[in-house]
């Protein structure tokens, strides 16, 4: 069972990897479901990414409890709920740029017309 990594100013963010996909929600990096994603905070969000897509972690300060060796590549799952579609669909594409121009990461994106949300955007290594 993969633990939800939610990213709202006044929740608790868990990166831990519990499962054999990363599944993440983006409701704000100011404002829940109000605000954007900054530069600075796409290309944190870059730094996670990849390392869950590779089969790794990202830094060991911004997770709970280490989980070991598993170095398979898996999914990550990323929905921006940041903003009722102003603001999500150009953060979503702008996390899609910084990711592919990985060599070893490509993205597909399912574009769903669901209420509050852009995605799911899906990292697959390899």
């Amino acid at each position: 069972m993969a633990i939800v990594c939610a990213d709202a100013v006044e929740w608790p963010r868990i990166t831990d990897v519990t499962s054999g996909f990363v599944y993440c929600r983006l409701h704000g990096s100011q404002e829940l479901y109000a605000s954007g994603y900054d530069p600075v905070a796409l290309e944190q969000w870059t730094e996670w990414v990849l390392p869950w897509a590779r089969g790794g972690q990202p830094s060991e300060d911004a997770i709970l409890k280490p989980a070991g060796g598993n170095k398979k590549s898996r999914d990550v799952f990323v929905y921006f709920d940041n903003d009722a579609k102003v603001r999500a669909p150009v953060d979503a594409q702008e996390l899609i740029k910084r990711v592919s121009t990985e060599r070893k990461v490509r993205v597909s994106a399912d574009r769903t017309n669901r209420q509050h949300q852009f995605g799911p955007y899906r990292t697959v290594a390899g």
